[in-house]
């Protein structure tokens, strides 16, 4: 488990998935993914485009940068991915926080010869007595005492059933290239 804070906020983040599994408040020690005794988290899922294996949990994380306020987490594949996703590639994931915000940004290289299709994903649940608002490029979550802003250029974001979705679907990194995409969840 890792742990960053500032002054307004505390994340952990488990290596295992790249998982985000607690966001906290430190001014009212709310923990915005909790709900009672059950703890939500916020998933990624990275797979080939046509939705196979979620690469983020078959294969191990690494972290490779750490600070108070951010923790760079990458992904690499293996001669067990390669086998299910023929693609070299790998993937370096940043948590960091910025005052009541925390920008999650990715970073992945296609260190292939050939197009590297791919679809990439954070899941958030949605946990009850939080009311759902969406707009382009924008989903807003909000309860009694707070609201949580998600938004990026290059996610696709939705509310679906009891989570809100940011995805990039179905689409092609080329043959030795990178890209870099960028969510960011504010509190208020």
């Amino acid at each position: 488990m890792q742990t960053i804070e500032n002054s307004l906020l505390r994340v952990v983040i488990d290596e295992n998935g790249a998982q985000m599994l607690s966001l906290e408040n430190l001014s009212n020690q709310c923990d915005y993914f909790k709900q009672d005794s059950a703890q939500e988290k916020l998933s990624v899922v990275f797979s080939d485009a046509d939705q196979g294996e979620n690469l983020a949990e078959l294969l191990p994380w690494t972290v490779v940068d750490k600070g108070d306020a951010r923790v760079s987490l990458a992904l690499i594949d293996d001669a067990v991915s390669y086998k299910k996703f023929p693609y070299h590639f790998e993937m370096i994931l940043t948590y960091a926080l910025e005052g009541n915000r925390i920008d999650l940004k990715c970073y992945l290289k296609n260190n292939s010869h050939k197009e590297m299709p791919f679809s990439l994903s954070f899941v958030l649940p949605v946990i009850t007595g939080w009311t759902v608002k969406e707009s382009v490029n924008e989903v807003e979550l909000t309860n009694q005492e707070a609201t949580i802003k998600l938004n990026s250029a290059n996610f696709s974001l939705a509310a679906k059933g009891q989570q809100v979705v940011a995805s990039i679907a179905k689409s092609l990194l080329a043959g030795d290239s990178n890209n870099e995409f960028q969510l960011t969840l504010a509190l208020s």
